[in-house]
């Protein structure tokens, strides 16, 4: 798949309604925000980075924020919203053939993967999701319902079938993604090689098929 900056630079230059300096906004506000980002960035560098006036910016697109969700949200929301969608569709109607350990390893690693190769862009969506309270309800509310419930039919039928802790689901994605995310983050903190990152992201899985097997729920509950 392509990275979010090719699959973003595809889509301005696609989009007729936009007039050349518009494209050029857009295209400097994610440089600069997967660069250096998004609060440490000003509409004056933006201007500067477009070759444009401070006001242009202003006159389109009214805020530096109006441009995070003119940059980043429409990709995340077109592009990998619907490839997860499209995923858990296929899963959810072949689940036999995708055990718990299957999925964490074939589709969950490839996200993980795809994260990677993204690290910049990902960072920007962490940190909002992390400090900014009305971003983080803005963002959450881009995810399809139907995702959602894709999601929890599939975690339900793992749990029904033993395959993983009979947790409340919330708990259960809360334990995925965040090990997910800390992972994908940390990878650029201390850099691996590509071997020791095949083996890196092995042993997270690994770890996650341990932690999250009903053979833990026994252990817990014995204490």
């Amino acid at each position: 798949m392509d990275s979010i900056l090719v699959l973003f630079e595809k889509r301005i230059r696609d989009n007729k309604s936009l007039t050349p300096k518009m494209r050029d906004i857009l295209k400097a506000s994610l440089e600069l925000f997967s660069g250096k980002g998004y609060s440490n960035t000003s509409t004056k560098d933006i201007a500067t980075a477009a070759n444009v006036a401070e006001g242009t910016i202003f006159k389109h697109f009214g805020s530096k924020e109006n441009l995070l969700y003119a940059t980043l949200i429409p990709l995340l929301k077109h592009t990998l919203a619907q490839e997860w969608k499209e995923q858990l569709i296929i899963v959810n109607q072949n689940i036999k053939k995708y055990p718990f350990p299957i999925f964490l390893r074939e589709i969950v690693g490839n996200k993980v993967t795809y994260a990677g190769d993204n690290i910049k862009v990902f960072k920007i969506l962490y940190m909002e999701l992390i400090y900014q309270e009305s971003m983080r309800k803005n963002l959450l509310t881009l995810i399809p319902k139907e995702n959602v419930k894709a999601i929890n039919d599939m975690l339900n039928y793992y749990k029904k079938e033993k395959q993983v802790i009979d947790i409340p689901n919330k708990e259960l994605f809360r334990f995925i993604a965040g090990t997910l995310m800390t992972f994908v983050l940390t990878s650029e903190l201390i850099p691996s090689t590509e071997k020791e990152k095949t083996k890196e992201l092995e042993n997270m899985v690994n770890f996650l098929i341990k932690g999250l097997s009903p053979k833990k729920q026994l252990d817990i509950d014995c204490e």
